[in-house]
């Protein structure tokens, strides 16, 4: 095989590496942004049952303050009902002492649904805070994981960069500039091998003077999609 075969399909090797590496890299950034998303989604979804929690002690606090200001109530009219001397006056009181009671039994049966509504809130915040502790952790983990991946993908893309400008510094201009213009084009190969008559590129079949050419180890194009030809050896 020619050296300027060889030399290109090292050099090929070089450039897909770092071109695999850059995407790798240009990858990150939104991987990063998702996890911080994540992060962000969680923390709501906490204080969203954190709030709930406060929410039902605040209402449980406003019931117990009821009942308290009903229970003030009804010693103050039993001790009126202690006082008067009047028939008619004692039922009054009676009867109002029965709804303040009444009142009071309300107010405890609501306690009572607060209390275990309350309950099953602080239980799902210690759910919720639990997932939130070790997501949150596994996603530190992970960015940093990734923050450390960007500096050593760009460490090691440097050093290819390196070996890739000694390795283009062999190759004939001509080739050169055409592999040069190839590899900008996408992300496929700009030198690939010949396939049963084939391009290994875009797979149609090769003209017999292409092929010719080809085989003889000279610098060849294929006639359909111009990519850069060889035929291993």
């Amino acid at each position: 095989m020619e050296k300027w075969i060889e030399n290109l399909l090292s050099l090929q090797e070089t450039d897909l590496r770092i071109r695999n590496l850059r995407l790798r890299l240009e990858m990150i950034p939104e991987e990063i942004r998702r996890l911080g998303m994540e992060l962000e989604d969680n923390k709501k979804k906490l204080d969203l049952t954190k709030e709930n929690c406060m929410r039902f002690d605040l209402d449980m606090k406003k019931v117990e303050g009821s009942i308290k200001e009903k229970n003030v109530e009804l010693q103050r009219i039993q001790a009126q009902s202690a006082m008067v001397k009047k028939n008619e006056e004692y039922k009054a009181l009676l009867s109002e002492i029965e709804n303040v009671k009444k009142k009071i039994s309300a107010f405890e049966t609501e306690q009572l649904v607060l209390m275990d509504k309350a309950e099953e809130e602080k239980k799902k915040f210690r759910d919720v805070e639990r997932v939130f502790n070790d997501r949150s952790k596994s996603i530190k983990d992970e960015k940093t994981g990734l923050e450390d991946l960007v500096a050593r993908l760009k460490e090691e893309i440097v050093k290819l960069e390196i070996i890739r400008d000694e390795k283009r510094k062999p190759l004939p201009q001509n080739v050169l500039s055409l592999y040069s213009r190839l590899l900008s084009k996408g992300s496929s190969s700009p030198f690939v091998q010949v396939s049963q008559g084939m391009c290994g590129k875009c797979h149609l079949k090769l003209t017999p003077q292409t092929i010719n050419s080809a085989r003889k180890e000279l610098m060849t194009q294929c006639d359909n999609c111009g990519h850069m030809i060889y035929f291993a050896k």
